[in-house]
């Protein structure tokens, strides 16, 4: 398992179109108040496999993307303490007005020992408002997220805070229906 879930196959041509066409609407949509779709169900969907299948469609599109796949099988991909900078390094690979915002805030000599918050704002945030480019962020498999250390709850609470991300940011998130993700 990889943090961008590059495991995963698309979903088969005639498959899952309703779901799909779904979630083409919503990101195409200019509601700012409708900034997160979720993709909540039981293990086995084919939650991941819709992911993928958006993953490429809007990679093809030349949509600004970043994505980030959790999976309790490593360290890396069951916490949050890559999301950040995996989430911002796709972004600015794609954006160089993202990029240089992004670089202003890793020319902090201790950045990566910055709170995951303080983070969140710095390499993703604040360089997304200054881009003013519309974005996508996918987080596939949330409740694979450990909370052990409360990693899940910042993370939902970073997502749900709407003064804090851009308004031209769209969230597609896919996980099994736990109590919080709900």
């Amino acid at each position: 398992a990889n943090a961008y879930g590059n495991q995963h196959v698309p979903c088969l041509r005639g498959t899952r179109e309703k779901t799909l066409q779904t979630i083409r609407d919503w990101a195409n949509d200019g509601n700012t108040n409708n900034r997160m779709f979720c993709l909540l169900d039981i293990a086995g969907s084919g939650k991941s496999t819709v992911a993928k299948t958006m993953v490429d469609e809007w990679k093809r599109e030349g949509r600004l993307l970043a994505r980030f796949f959790f999976s309790r099988d490593t360290t890396t991909t069951m916490s949050i303490q890559s999301f950040c900078s995996t989430v911002a390094n796709a972004f600015s690979a794609l954006n160089p007005r993202f990029k240089a915002s992004m670089g202003e805030y890793m020319s902090v000599p201790d950045w990566q020992f910055h709170s995951f918050e303080e983070q969140f704002e710095g390499l993703v945030a604040s360089p997304l408002r200054k881009a003013q480019q519309p974005a996508i962020l996918i987080i596939d498999a949330l409740d694979e997220c450990s909370d052990r250390h409360g990693d899940r709850r910042r993370l939902l609470e970073i997502l749900c805070t709407p003064q804090d991300l851009s308004p031209l940011l769209r969230i597609l998130v896919t996980g099994r229906p736990e109590p919080d993700i709900k």
